[in-house]
């Protein structure tokens, strides 16, 4: 069993990256009526205690959200993303980070569904405890490259998947393109996100070679800064079938979020594939 816990890195700059891209992703499947699933491959625990110790050993959330708590933001993307962020401190200040399933959780509405997928046994079972009693909620505990392909596509027609995976095994960069070409074959016209660490050895440029030669429309961002964390250079995103208009609106929200959180020396950078163009 692998030994990653998000509770260590949960807030991060990473998470801001991310989590922004995700409450932009939801807003676009809400301007519908129709109702939409999203599948979270790696759900963590749902959310995440910043006074606890894994947080404090590590102090990551202080450069990501804790850059940003007093902060007012112009664009809508980072806007809504603090928005539902401090939706879960009102009485606490920020001592609270919800995890991908919970942001999802809290902007979904009563006829959408939420799959969650987890392998890690700690966090499973605090998942379970956090998510019980949510009839939209379905909760697995089995590999998850295994189970996004027997996922989709999902009875909904119409959604996201979220793949966020630790890489703490390598080889997870090289298989990540495989899984997508699987279930893209299922859901051509899915939405998938897929986040990856930018380390200085590169490792994740298989990954993007891998996910551009499957033509797919496909959108590209990645976050850098001064102060990575543990040797994290940057965060990176790809988008697949990113919805009409999500590239301005995320190039909005991250090049003001680059500022807030690095400085003059923060940049965002984002472009569509060229295989896919």
């Amino acid at each position: 069993m692998l030994s990653y816990q998000h509770g260590f890195h949960a807030g991060g700059f990473a998470d801001v990256h991310k989590h922004t891209a995700l409450c932009l992703l939801l807003d676009h499947l809400l301007r519908k009526p129709a109702p939409f699933c999203v599948i979270d491959s790696h759900a963590g625990r749902g959310r995440y205690d910043l006074t606890a110790p894994q947080a404090e050993k590590t102090g990551e959330w202080r450069h990501g959200i804790g850059r940003l708590t007093d902060t007012a933001p112009s664009s809508d993307g980072l806007r809504r993303y603090l928005e539902i962020v401090r939706g879960f401190n009102v009485a606490t200040g920020m001592q609270v980070y919800p995890g991908s399933p919970m942001i999802a959780a809290r902007m979904m509405r009563p006829t959408d569904r939420l799959i969650l997928v987890e392998g890690h046994p700690a966090e499973h079972a605090a998942l379970i405890r956090e998510v019980r009693g949510d009839p939209r909620i379905h909760v697995h505990r089995r590999d998850s490259f295994e189970a996004l392909p027997a996922l989709v596509p999902p009875e909904e027609r119409r959604g996201l998947v979220l793949i966020d995976p630790s890489y703490e095994i390598k080889s997870e960069y090289e298989r990540m393109p495989g899984v997508i070409e699987a279930v893209l074959r299922r859901w051509a016209n899915g939405i998938i996100a897929i986040w990856y660490p930018i380390l200085p050895e590169l490792r994740h440029e298989p990954l993007l070679a891998g996910i551009e030669a499957l033509s797919q429309p496909t959108l590209i961002a990645e976050l850098t800064g001064p102060d990575p964390e543990r040797g994290l250079s940057g965060t990176g995103l790809v988008v697949i079938n990113p919805p009409w208009q999500f590239d301005e609106h995320l190039a909005a929200a991250g090049t003001e979020m680059a500022t807030l959180l690095f400085g003059d020396a923060g940049r965002h950078a984002q472009w569509i594939s060229e295989a896919a163009a």
